[in-house]
Formats: structure tokens, sequence, C-alpha cells
């Protein structure tokens, strides 16, 4: 009998190891209290002493779309990252000397024969409606004079008795007028389609002209700007630079976006660009500026073709975007996990310590009792 209490009183169950938890539960939770805020302390301070990325996203819209894979292709390549760190004419920033200033002249002609070309191919879209709506009222004209020419003919052939008639007279003599003014109205028309005409000719000409000269000027350009930009590329800091540009970007396409189900929006793309750079704010702030100023032009020039019907239209949506410090942006979201971690580890440590401490002391409480009621067999703390 007395070995049966003697086990009843040496296993501890789940409920003795609750009323030891119990027992101490206000000194388990001022420690997971200091815990939590020693760990949000550490977080707070983490964060703010650690390295920032310092960022923002802008938003485009393309219109008509063009291929995803095309548009990603052409701004993650270290073709776009560079123009980013080049002058407005395409040449590295601070540079001067004879070459300099010879591809700089060029690259101002080549702007100009552009625009010149750009010009044209506007003419072009436009000549050829102006002269279908010059070959619409020619027709008309036409009609007109050859409707009112029946009527007369058809009264030119009526029998000498109706012919005497002074009525009919009258009415030839209406039909004649009429006849010399359709006749008048349809060579004026023919006139202006023939001048529609010959302008039409004369725009497809100007455009091939003006497509030739921007060629040729801007192979001139590029030559004079690709002997300066060699020696800058073998400059190792520009190669850090672009390869650092390169990993702060990053493109995609807005997906789910409920301005997209419009139809106005139906032909458009919208690009998202995230910018995020690591301790710089001031390369932040360049890639900001130079991205506004630089990936609409970029994309549209890339985009187009001579022969395309309605040119590519790339238009910055985030007028407003501007640099963020990110690492503040996630300072409460730091705070709260180091305070959680602080606090579980806090917590697990504590019971356990708690339990063990309080599993000796029974040990030793129960063989105190045992000895005092001369139980030889009492168990070893």
């Amino acid at each position: 009998m007395k070995s049966t209490v003697h086990d009843q009183h040496t296993e501890l169950d789940l409920l003795d190891l609750l009323k030891i938890l119990l027992a101490k539960i206000k000194l388990i939770i001022c420690i997971a209290l200091v815990a939590a805020i020693l760990g949000g302390t550490f977080g707070f301070a983490f964060t703010l002493i650690g390295n920032h990325d310092f960022g923002t996203k802008i938003e485009f819209y393309i219109t008509p779309n063009a291929p995803d894979s095309q548009i990603l292709h052409l701004l993650s390549s270290e073709r776009f990252a560079e123009k980013l760190m080049l002058d407005e004419n395409g040449l590295p920033e601070g540079s001067s000397g004879e070459e300099y200033e010879a591809a700089l002249a060029a690259k101002l002609e080549s702007k100009a024969a552009d625009l010149a070309y750009a010009e044209a191919k506007r003419a072009s879209k436009i000549a050829p409606r102006e002269l279908a709506a010059i070959q619409k009222t020619y027709e008309e004209k036409q009609k007109a004079y050859d409707d009112v020419y029946n009527l007369l003919s058809v009264y030119q052939s009526a029998s000498d008795e109706i012919a005497k008639q002074p009525e009919h007279i009258e009415k030839m003599k209406k039909y004649e007028a009429a006849v010399e003014a359709a006749k008048e109205e349809k060579v004026i028309a023919e006139k202006a389609y023939y001048v529609a005409s010959q302008k039409a000719l004369e725009v497809t000409n100007n455009l091939e002209a003006a497509k030739e000269a921007a060629a040729n000027a801007r192979k001139v350009a590029d030559d004079l700007a690709e002997e300066i930009l060699k020696v800058w590329r073998e400059q190792s800091q520009n190669k850090k630079k672009i390869s650092m540009i390169n990993e702060s970007l990053k493109y995609g396409y807005i997906e789910d976006s409920s301005s997209k189900n419009t139809e106005d929006n139906a032909n458009r793309q919208f690009l998202v660009v995230s910018i995020s750079v690591e301790k710089d704010e001031q390369l932040a702030n360049m890639l900001l500026d130079s991205l506004c100023d630089k990936l609409p032009a970029y994309v549209e020039e890339n985009t187009d073709t001579d022969d395309s019907i309605e040119e590519t239209e790339c238009i910055l949506i985030s007028t407003a975007a501007e640099i963020e410090d990110l690492g503040k942006n996630s300072l409460v979201k730091e705070v709260i996990k180091y305070a959680l971690i602080a606090t579980i580890a806090a917590l697990a440590v504590t019971c356990l310590l708690v339990i063990w401490i309080g599993v000796k002391q029974d040990g030793i409480r129960r063989k105190n009792e045992y000895a005092e009621n001369g139980d030889i067999n009492a168990p070893l703390v």
C-alpha cells in the first residue's frame, strides 16, 4: 500500500505543471512585457541605424499596346541604364573638348532632323485624309453636273411642238444656267483635287527625303558620340554605376487595375517602375528625374515603326512621385516583429525555468514529507 501511495506521489501530470506555471503567472507576464519592450527597442534602433533603401514607384501608360516582352527587354537593358546617366544630348555629364563639341553639334543637328522627319510623318498622315475629302467633294460636284446635264438633255430632246411652248423655253433657260453653274463648280473642284494630289505626292517625297536626312544625321551623331562613350564605358566607376542602376530598377505591369476595364483604357498598357537604391538618396532622386524625363521618349522611339498607322505614346501618370526612405516605412513592422520574437523566446525560457525550479522544489518538499513519515523509500531529488 505504501508503495502505491509512493508511486502516486512521485508522478507529476500536466495539471501539476499548469499549477506550477499559474503560481508564477505574474512573474512570467512581467518578464514577457520586459522582453517585448527590449525587443521592440532593438527593432526600432536596428531599423533606424541600419542601411536604408531610398525609392518610390512611378507609373506610365503606353498606347497602343506593345508586346510586354519587347518593352521589358528595352528597359532592362544596359543601354537604357546608360541612357539614364547621360545628359539630354546622350553624352556623358561634364564632358568637354573638341570631340565633345563636335558630337554635341551633331546631336543638335540630329534632333533638328528628327523633328523635321516627325513633322513630315504627321503631314503624310494628314495629306491622304485631306485628299480623300477633296476627292469626295469633286465626285459630288461631278455627279451634280451629270444630273443637271441629263435633265437638260431630256428637255432638249423634246418634240418641236413642246419646244415652242413658253413654259418649256423658260425651263430650258433655267437648266442651261444650272448646267453652267454646276460645270464651274466641277472645274473648281477638279482643280482643287489636282492641287491636293500634287501636294500628297510632294508630302510623300518630302517624307522619304526627311527620313533619309534624319537617318544620316543620326548616324553621324551616333558615331561621334560612340567614340566618346567607348572611353567613358571603360571607366570602372561608370561600369559599377550602370550595374547598380540595373539592380535598383524593377519593371512590371499593373495587371489588376479597375481603370483597365474601361473602354477608354482597353488599348493601354499600365507600366510600373520601382526604384530602390541602397543608402544613396541622391542617386535615387537622379533616377526618378531621369525616368520621368527619358523613359517616355525612349519607349516611343524604340517601338515606333515607319509604317505604323498609330504612333506609340508613353505618358507619365505619377507626376507627384517623390523619393522616400523605404526603411522608415517598415519601422512599425520591424518593431512588432522583434518584439514578438523576444516575447516568444522569453516566454519559452521562463516557462521552462519555472517548471524546472517548481519540480525541483516539489521533489524536496515531498522528500521531507516522506522522511517525516518514516518512508525509507523516499524519492531522490
